[in-house]
């Protein structure tokens, strides 16, 4: 059975986008015309513009190495 750092640490690595401003997880659906699809762990779509996502102040990249 996973502990609850190894189940947290999963959910990172599936969902490796933070929103600093909301404190929501997203992970990338596609992208397509500089528009990215993003879904919220609990499955809810959210459209963003692709060049948006390179603002640190607003979002941070979690990917598991």
């Amino acid at each position: 059975m996973s502990t609850l750092t190894e189940l947290a640490q999963q959910i990172a690595a599936l969902y490796p986008l933070h929103d600093k401003t909301a404190g929501k997880r997203y992970r990338i659906v596609s992208q397509l015309a500089g528009t990215t699809e993003l879904e919220e762990i609990s499955g809810v779509p959210r459209y963003v513009d692709t060049c948006q996502l390179a603002d640190t102040t607003l979002w941070e990249n979690r990917v598991a190495s």
